[in-house]
Formats: structure tokens, C-alpha cells, sequence
């Protein structure tokens, strides 16, 4: 798998796919690119990025502390380092919380935001467990429990009523990991944001839902 130097580490990347546009992917914690590779080949007509985020996969793993910040600096920097001006940029779960603030961030790299699976908070209850197992995880594996670390306390709802691009937010009801109420307030935060629920999917969507594939596609299709 090819690396490129970017933001001061080495990042793992794949492109598939072929089309004018790309989307950048954003995988979740513990994941690696290769978590997109069932789902790609269902979206045509774009090229795709596909990357693992500094701790995870093939891309350098680094000492901590990590955040969203630095996660998404990684992503422009990449981007940067592979000649693309302007992405698509799509992230599940923790991804999604890297694509939120690489459109806060770095507003210009930012086409289009889908969010799959995610939030722009972590409540009280939710950072107590990462913390915990940030901490289980520190002995054998530093760089998920800095990334644990990361995850356990961001609020960006006040900074995404800033952004202004084209919206997906897609979520299933029955996701006990990232609450289809994080996606209602995302939401409201992000103007003409548009929000689809999926009764009885888990964390997943894409995967439990052939018609979420179908209505992402449909929403791309704006984009060709």
C-alpha cells in the first residue's frame, strides 16, 4: 500500500474508483481504510480516497497526545501532498467527527460533507467510557488509547453552524455507539443539512441498509 509524507508522518492511502470528483474517507477508531472496501464499488463515477488516520492501519503510528484538530490537519495535509485542491469529505463515526472539523478547519479542501454514524458531542456518561478504556488499552496499545483519549470530549455544535457546504447525515435508530439524536442536532447546526434515519440499523448503515447506498448515491449524483 503507498505512503506519502504529510503533516510530519507517513500516511497510508488508496484511490480506487474514477470520476472528476473524489471523496475523501475517514474511517472510525480501531478501523483502517480497508473498512471502505465492500462499500466503495456501490458508489460509481468518483475517485476515491481512502486513508488510514495517524495511530491506525498502515499510517504512522506516532506518539500521543492525538485530537480532532491534529486528525484533521492529517487530512488536509494529505490532500495537499496528493494534489487534490477540494474533496468530498466523508467520515463514519470517529471519521465523521474528523470530517466535521476538517470542514471547520480547512473550509477551502471541504466540497461537500457526508457524515455517516457520528456526532458533534460526546456527553458526560459517553467520555467516562473512552476514558476507561483508554486507559486498558495504554499498556499494550498507546496509540488507540491516545485515540480513545481524542474522542472522549469534543463539542463542536457552535463552530459547524459555521459551515456552509452541501450535507448528507445519515444514522440508524438502533445505534447504541453514536445515538441518532447526535445526527438530529447535527442536523440543525448545519444549514440545509439533510438527514436520513434508518429504523432498526445499527452503527453501519451502509452495510445494514442497501437503501442508504441508494440515497447517497442519489445525493452524489448533484456532485457528477
Amino acid at each position: 500500500m503507498p505512503t506519502i509524507h504529510a503533516n510530519g508522518i507517513e500516511q497510508c492511502y488508496e484511490f480506487t474508483g474514477d470520476g472528476a470528483q473524489t471523496i475523501v474517507w475517514i474511517h472510525g477508531i480501531g478501523s483502517n481504510h480497508n473498512t471502505w472496501n465492500d462499500v466503495l464499488p456501490q458508489i460509481p463515477g468518483f475517485r476515491h480516497l481512502a486513508y488510514c488516520v495517524r495511530g491506525h492501519g498502515d499510517s504512522e503510528k506516532a506518539a500521543g497526545p492525538y485530537n480532532l484538530e491534529l486528525w484533521a490537519a492529517d487530512c488536509a495535509a494529505l490532500l495537499d501532498a496528493l494534489g487534490i485542491e477540494q474533496a468530498i469529505v466523508a467520515g463514519h463515526s470517529m471519521g465523521g467527527a474528523i470530517a466535521q472539523r476538517v470542514a471547520i478547519d480547512f473550509p477551502q479542501k471541504t466540497k461537500a460533507l457526508f457524515l455517516l454514524s457520528t456526532s458533534s458531542r460526546v456527553g458526560v456518561a459517553a467520555e467516562a467510557g473512552w476514558m476507561k478504556r483508554a486507559d486498558e488499552l495504554e499498556p499494550t496499545n498507546p496509540s488507540l488509547a491516545a485515540s480513545n483519549r481524542a474522542v472522549a470530549k469534543y463539542n463542536m455544535d457552535e463552530e459547524i453552524k459555521g459551515v456552509h457546504v452541501p450535507t448528507l447525515i445519515i444514522v440508524g435508530d438502533s445505534d447504541s455507539t453514536t445515538p441518532a439524536g447526535g445526527s438530529v442536532i447535527m442536523s440543525r447546526c448545519i444549514e440545509d443539512a439533510e438527514l436520513e434515519i434508518y429504523p432498526g440499523i445499527g452503527h453501519m448503515p451502509l452495510r445494514e441498509e442497501p437503501k442508504s447506498v441508494a440515497r447517497l448515491n442519489a445525493w452524489l449524483a448533484g456532485f457528477q
